[in-house]
């Protein structure tokens, strides 16, 4: 077999040609993964329940229970699994997930009752403001002890804003 200089140059541009496609390939693969990622991220939010069970003596004051990260703006959800009276719940903000405090009107969402064995859905006034969302609980003030159980969670997966 004879080698010309022709032949030589059209093996090496089918060469850089195969060269180019296979890098357009691995750009377009490279793409279509990252939008997938993004797609992915934007279904991906906090919407884990976090359980809680506490004794709660309604005294007129309020429970605040550990901040979670929020990380859309779909309203947060929450179910009571067992209160008598019913719970007086809503969610705050904070930036630091060490320090909160019980209810503090401006970073507070509507408070709204929770019956035993229902479930609510809380507006969102937390995301864009705040890192972090914590539930605020409370009960009419009865000076008795109760103890109030359910879950909660700063996203939801339904999408409810």
């Amino acid at each position: 077999m004879r080698v010309t200089i022709d032949s030589m140059k059209n093996y090496l541009r089918e060469e850089i040609i195969m060269k180019k496609k296979l890098g357009l390939f691995i750009c377009c693969l490279l793409m279509a993964t990252s939008l997938c990622g993004e797609t992915v991220r934007v279904f991906a939010n906090n919407y884990k329940d976090t359980t809680f069970s506490i004794e709660y003596y309604a005294d007129g004051s309020d429970y605040p229970i550990e901040p979670r990260e929020k990380q859309d703006n779909t309203a947060s959800y929450i179910k009571s699994y067992a209160s008598n009276p019913a719970l007086l719940v809503c969610v705050a903000g904070t930036n630091n997930a060490n320090s909160y405090t019980a209810i503090d009107p401006n970073r507070c969402s509507s408070i709204i009752s929770v019956p035993s064995g229902s479930y609510r859905y809380i507006s969102n006034t937390v995301y864009g403001n705040y890192s972090y969302a914590y539930l605020v609980i409370g009960t009419e003030q009865t000076n008795q002890t109760y103890t109030i159980s359910g879950k909660w969670s700063p996203d939801n997966i339904s999408n409810r804003y």
